[in-house]
């Protein structure tokens, strides 16, 4: 899963041509979209390698007071999770709780993202997401 994050990561982080698509990534991201074209393409990777995978998008948010601007919607990946998955889960990744299932949301958009890992307002946006809290002892 790891290796399939950052090849995709790598892979939109180059910008587009100017003088149109140079291959089948270009023309997929200028098909699908350079917002939602890299969620689709890590979750058929994913797929493709057995992964159970799946895009989601974030609920749209409207301005909060204060004049806080209003959350954008954009697509992620959830991969589901075993429980024996968790163990080899990066720390800093937020896994999510939903419906008595975990997953590890995942947004291939640069190079240096972190895997697992969305800001703080990006998490609040998702779905009926609740992160996971560790089970007591």
């Amino acid at each position: 899963m790891a290796a399939v994050f950052s090849f995709v990561s790598h892979l939109v982080d180059v910008p587009p041509a100017p003088d149109g698509p140079r291959d089948g990534v270009d023309a997929l991201l200028a098909l699908a979209g350079r917002e939602d074209g890299p969620a689709l393409l890590l979750s058929a990777l994913l797929q493709a390698a057995g992964e159970r995978a799946s895009v989601g998008w974030t609920e749209p948010r409207a301005a909060g007071a204060r004049g806080a601007a209003a959350a954008p919607v954009f697509a992620f990946v959830r991969v589901a999770l075993e429980f024996d998955d968790l163990r080899r889960v990066p720390p800093h990744a937020g896994v999510l709780v939903e419906h008595g299932r975990c997953y590890l949301p995942l947004r291939p958009r640069h190079a240096r993202s972190p895997l697992g890992f969305l800001p703080r307002p990006a998490r609040a946006a998702l779905p009926l997401a609740e992160p996971a809290r560790p089970a007591p002892l």
